[in-house]
């Protein structure tokens, strides 16, 4: 398992919500080395909607990515919402999970674009952390 933890948190309205009117955002934190980059990312995680951000240890915020399926196209739809996508891997990386995932992406790929086997590192990374959170809300 990565480093990192996850906090669940339950939004409500302040009239107090009923069980099945509750909206539940898991935050999932957490870095790991791949291919000798130490990758941070932070997933918040939504029903049918997911918000990434992927970087290293510095910070930076330079690219929002959306990707998400219609009925009309078996393929994602996408849109850069903020940066220059022209060499970023982050609207197919996007597109990608969001295709797995059948959700809402909004990912923010802050790593260098130079390194292909990087970004599959990380599609990778990405996928199994998922998963992990969709199975841990199954349980819940």
């Amino acid at each position: 398992m990565a480093e990192g933890g996850v906090a669940a948190m339950s939004l409500a309205e302040d009239s107090g919500a009923q069980a099945g009117r509750c909206a539940a955002i898991q935050e999932h934190t957490f870095q790991e080395t791949v291919l000798d980059v130490a990758v941070c990312v932070q997933i918040l995680a939504m029903k049918g909607s997911y918000i990434i951000w992927v970087g290293t240890k510095r910070p930076t915020f330079q690219a929002l990515d959306l990707a998400m399926m219609t009925p009309m196209d078996p393929v994602p739809v996408g849109s850069t919402l903020m940066g220059d996508s022209a060499d970023s891997p982050g609207p197919s990386l996007a597109k990608r999970v969001a295709m797995k995932t059948k959700a809402q992406v909004y990912l923010s790929y802050n790593l260098p674009s130079t390194m292909p086997a990087l970004q599959a590192g990380v599609e990778q990374l990405l996928m199994r952390e998922i998963k992990a959170i969709q199975a841990a809300a199954a349980s819940a």
